[in-house]
């Protein structure tokens, strides 16, 4: 059984760069694709404590991982990022553009010009930016893969305060479907949306009455977890998912149909 594990999800002297990897999704993946043999790089904007954690907890299971801090939202902080990727490893393999959030809920009417660039840019430039530097190194790494992490709220439009943050997933969407057409067949690119996980981002802009509201009307009649998004994206950037390009995968245990 750890020889089909191995064939279909293996990552072994992979070299994979994780953006928002301090916590939650983004630490869950982290933390898979090391113990399945990858090298990883965790990225943190503000998070470093978190970020130096999952390196710790990486390499105290027999992992490699090292951590860097970057503004994505900056296109030079970006470049700059990548360039200490290409100065340590020369090459990458796997992207996963897990930075993103809400920031918080507002109404369309009372958006400030200040809240709605501050969303686009921390859901979309930094997928952008980080896709443009790294797509050089990729194209030198091993069986390269993009994954993006778009959202449920791309397909439903987002709950009541957060149709900005839908609307930038939605073009998560619409960029990896395009960017998968650009980059084959050298580099696969695919998307994985989730629905509500139960990670610190639900917590913090959700009330707890509003997320077991949420999960008692999911067809599976729960939330989501970290490590199930972990699964999905071991899945798209292993040999198991070696045909796969294009593709936003919804993982929302039927919650869309609610």
């Amino acid at each position: 059984m750890q020889d089909i594990a191995e064939r279909y999800f293996g990552l072994r002297g992979r070299r994979a760069v994780v953006t928002g990897a301090g916590r939650g999704i983004g630490r869950a993946i982290a933390e898979a694709f090391a113990g399945m043999g990858a090298e990883v790089l965790v990225h943190y904007h503000s998070s470093k404590d978190k970020a130096e954690d999952v390196v710790e907890t990486i390499v105290k299971n027999g992992g490699k991982a090292w951590a860097a801090g970057a503004d994505l939202t900056d296109s030079a902080a970006a470049k700059a990022l990548f360039a200490r990727v290409a100065e340590r490893w020369g090459a990458c393999d796997i992207l996963v553009n897990n930075a993103g959030d809400l920031v918080r809920r507002c109404n369309i009417e009372e958006l400030p010009d200040d809240l709605i660039e501050t969303v686009l840019k921390t859901n979309i430039h930094t997928a952008l930016y980080s896709i443009r530097a790294a797509i050089p190194l990729l194209k030198k790494g091993t069986r390269p893969s993009i994954v993006n992490l778009g959202s449920i709220a791309a397909h439903n439009g987002g709950a009541i305060g957060a149709t900005l943050y839908a609307a930038a997933k939605g073009a998560i969407h619409t960029f990896t479907v395009g960017l998968s057409r650009e980059l084959a067949p050298d580099i696969r690119v695919n998307a994985i949306a989730p629905g509500v996980i139960e990670t610190d981002f639900h917590i913090r802009h959700n009330t707890k009455e509003r997320l077991q509201a949420v999960a008692k009307n999911t067809l599976l009649q729960r939330n989501g977890t970290a490590d199930e998004m972990a699964a999905a994206a071991l899945l798209l950037c292993g040999d198991g998912g070696a045909f796969i390009t294009g593709e936003v995968i919804n993982i929302n245990g039927g919650l869309w149909f609610a």
